[in-house]
């Protein structure tokens, strides 16, 4: 697709004009750049309101920093304060969904409709949601309004929200990070001369503080509803995990007193504040927890406690970045708030892209660590007690786009938190699959939870969609394709593959032209309009399904090949995969997204689920389907032509779609709309197009990951340097990213081509490299030697040993 012309005003905003066209505030800076972190945003103003605050996290404890002069608020987040518990929701009357699909077959949809709503939704139809652990809140006195020099940013390389500013001849230092190795949230303040500060902390309802002793706050309290309900159906449903968050205070000098429930510090020139916090859900005993964490916590100097943290954070995030344009960037001194406007007025900014890039590594690296629970709509960051979706996880697109990045982005570690996730519902997916489709295995449908719920929730609008669980499931098999561990394949991957496999089995079921097809089900929160005008949800076998279901059998036989196991199971899986049905190009020349061409309800639909087959998997692709990836470019054009990409995770699935149509321009065109539209000026992602729109994470981790499927890609077993380079990022390089089979690779290009290549190796086997359009590899090396290889007119193939480095110079 051909970007717009820009009118003369864009073209100069485009450029990085100055311009009187421009407001002053989004005009370049007349100085040059002064030394700074690789990667970091600030703004020279604090944060008004929550969405717009700087995030800090472990994976387990998170709080949103403001950087208020006089009064700050640290909002917090501890990732297991959820409302409800365990409980069987299964509807008494699942046994009928049988005849939910036979009036669907016989063409009856919104009899079927009516059945499912009464026998397939879970009792209750709702699922608890996530909550905040609270806020910490510093009254300063003698601090007026109009502060000098004033600076709050959040430094990507360190993984810390920092605020300066003066106020006459004294100087502020605020410091914040959650560290993971402490397990501790801290909060540094300095000043030049003594302050004086009043520490609290509250929460919104259904909690209480104490001062437990000289320079130590508690809070307790329980996630409970906003407004509690007398109906006992649900009222055991929202009773929630209890929670305790202990605060202990040092001071450099000056003294520390209780007043009320705070504490006052009074003449320090430094305090370091130290907030452990558990939850009934991990701990059995809570007090002691929290006790523990502060104990090792305030016995090292925080010099030391901030560079374990740096430590540990650089660890996960100095593995892999991506540079776009020169190596000094021209922009750095001008506010991030200020970039992200000039952006959304029309201008471009290939300076911003590598630390959006970043900024969603550094999302996941805070909300995912090993042994936390995996991120949730919001990562681990909510201020309410009733927020946006429940902030629980959505596995129809969110959850698994969370981790898009988590193996192409050199996070790989990160990634077991989801498959804990899918873990996590085994016990009742088991149940439901047993009751709803009397099927083995088992199945988690649209949404889960804390406790791994997977029964139908909501509306049948969305919830009657039973592939939540065979969707994760292939991320197991990911990643063992980046890594090739086959232990991990043999005793975490399989034996999950195998129990959704056997669902899908017994979940398909033979249709009246001899397919077998899946149902009752949806293509994901779509509607379609039947031949009487009316609108409807239910069908059989949407596009969506059908390709998660091929994508999985096909794991399976591959790995039972592989591992040598389960010869019936293969045999099984093999020939059900040839009774599916196939892909079909529609009237308008798009791929449908049912198995019939129904017209739709909404062109411009958020969900673009019938590519799941192009993006994530790759069962459409241009060399070996190009009828149906023309289909699924006609998909996106009509999408975007209808006002499609409306949310930041939309837009981000779209960006990395384009990529695997390796149409750079169009994937481009895609990235600047994510910032001009679904970003905010402290770089988080929104669900929709309005100022107001709720965050969520996950078009903060889908765009990122489009970024590097723009720049690498390794499906099919060929590596493709460089496939959907767009003209704006003439020159760049990146650094880490990581390909399937096991090789991480480094990449430089000048002038739009391929320079050379760096190929870092943890298998042996050969490799198969496509390279750039009108290039050849000049030369491959190691250690200085050249090799050998074969080539053919657009790829090159040679052998490589594990633990190696190989060079590669293109011409």
């Amino acid at each position: 697709m051909t970007p717009p012309r820009l009118s003369r005003r864009k073209f100069l905003v485009a450029a990085g004009a100055t311009s009187a066209a421009l407001p002053a505030a989004l005009r370049l800076p007349a100085t040059p750049p002064t030394p700074i972190p690789r990667h970091r945003i600030f703004y020279e103003r604090p944060a008004a309101t929550w969405p717009d605050a700087l995030p800090v996290g472990n994976g387990r404890l998170g709080a949103m920093v403001f950087g208020g002069t006089a009064h700050e608020r640290i909002q917090l987040n501890e990732e297991t304060v959820w409302m409800g518990g365990p409980r069987d929701r299964n509807n008494p009357a699942a046994a009928r969904t049988p005849e939910v699909r036979k009036l669907l077959f016989a063409g009856k949809v919104k009899e079927a409709e009516v059945l499912a709503l009464q026998t397939m939704l879970g009792i209750p139809d709702r699922l608890p949601c996530y909550q905040t652990l609270g806020d910490l809140w510093l009254d300063f006195d003698g601090i007026p309004s109009d502060v000098k020099n004033y600076r709050l940013e959040l430094d990507l390389d360190a993984a810390i929200v920092r605020t300066t500013f003066n106020v006459g001849a004294a100087r502020w230092t605020r410091e914040v990070f959650s560290s993971a190795p402490d397990n501790i949230l801290v909060v540094r303040l300095e000043c030049s001369q003594p302050m004086r500060c009043k520490v609290r902390l509250d929460r919104p309802a259904h909690a209480e503080t104490v001062v437990a002793a000289p320079g130590r706050l508690v809070m307790i309290g329980q996630a409970l509803p906003v407004k509690p309900t007398t109906d006992p159906a649900t009222q055991e449903h929202q009773v929630g995990v209890r929670f305790r968050a202990e605060l202990h205070a040092v001071a450099t000098s000056g003294t520390i007193a209780a007043e009320g429930n705070a504490l006052l510090i009074q003449h320090a020139s430094g305090v370091t504040l130290y907030l452990a916090a558990a939850t009934d859900f991990r701990e059995k005993n809570m007090v002691n927890a929290c006790a523990e964490a502060l104990r090792a916590a305030t016995a090292r100097p925080y010099p030391a406690l901030r560079q374990r943290h740096i430590a540990d954070y650089q660890s996960y995030a100095a593995r892999a970045e991506i540079r776009l344009g020169p190596t000094i960037d021209p922009l750095s001194d001008l506010a991030t708030d200020k970039r992200v406007l000039r952006v959304k007025a029309g201008a471009e900014d290939n300076g911003l892209l590598p630390t959006y890039f970043q900024y969603g590594r550094y999302l996941l690296i805070s909300s995912s660590r090993p042994g936390t629970l995996a991120a949730n709509l919001q990562g681990i960051w909510n201020e309410s007690l009733d927020p946006p979706w429940g902030s629980k996880y959505t596995v129809n697109i969110n959850a698994e786009m969370n981790y898009w990045i988590a193996e192409v982005g050199n996070l790989a570690d990160l990634h077991p938190p989801l498959f804990d996730l899918l873990d996590s519902t085994r016990a009742l997916g088991a149940d439901t699959a047993r009751l709803y489709y009397n099927a083995r295995g088992f199945v988690v449908h649209h949404n889960t939870d804390l406790w791994g719920d997977a029964i139908p929730v909501d509306h049948v609008q969305a919830g009657v969609w039973a592939m939540g669980a065979a969707w994760m499931s292939l991320h197991l098999f990911s990643h063992y394709a980046f890594s090739g561990d086959v232990q991990f394949l043999r005793a975490r991957a399989y034996p999950r593959l195998r129990e959704v496999a056997e669902f899908l089995l017994d979940y398909l079921v033979e249709a009246p032209d001899g397919t077998l097809v899946s149902g009752p089900s949806q293509s994901p929160e779509n509607q379609y309009r039947l031949p009487d005008g009316t609108r409807a949800s239910l069908c059989m076998a949407p596009v969506m399904d059908t390709s998660i279901i091929r994508a999985v059998f096909d794991r399976v036989s591959r790995v039972t090949t592989l591992l040598g196991v389960d010869p019936d199971l293969r045999a099984q899986v093999e020939s059900a995969a040839k009774r599916l049905p196939p892909f079909r190009i529609g009237r308008s020349g798009a791929l449908q997204e049912w198995n019939e061409d129904y017209p739709e309800t909404e062109p411009g639909h958020r969900h673009i689920s019938h590519l799941f087959g192009l993006y994530p998997d790759h069962q459409i692709t241009l060399r070996e389907t190009p009828d149906l990836a023309q289909a699924a470019r006609r998909t996106l054009e009509m999408r975007l032509a209808a006002g499609g990409g409306s949310t930041g995770w939309s837009r981000s699935w779209i960006i990395n779609c384009w990529a695997r149509l390796e149409d750079g321009e169009s994937a481009y065109q895609s990235v600047l709309e994510l910032i001009r539209h679904s970003t905010r000026t402290n770089l988080f992602d929104v669900c929709g197009m309005k100022a107001n729109a709720p965050f969520q994470i996950d078009g903060n981790l889908g765009g990122p990951a489009g970024f590097a499927e723009m720049l690498l890609q390794s499906h099919g077993g060929i590596i493709r340097l460089l496939p959907a380079l767009p003209r704006a990022w003439a020159e760049g390089s990146f650094r880490g990213l990581r390909a399937r089979t096991g090789v991480e690779v480094d990449c430089r290009w000048q002038a739009g081509r391929a320079a050379t290549a760096t190929l870092r190796t943890t298998l042996d086997g050969p490799l198969r490299i496509a390279v750039p359009a009108g290039q050849r590899i000049a030369a491959i090396t190691r250690a200085g030697k050249p090799l050998a290889f074969e080539a053919t007119a657009d790829t090159a193939t040679f052998p490589v040993k594990a633990n190696q480095s190989y060079q590669l110079r293109f011409a």
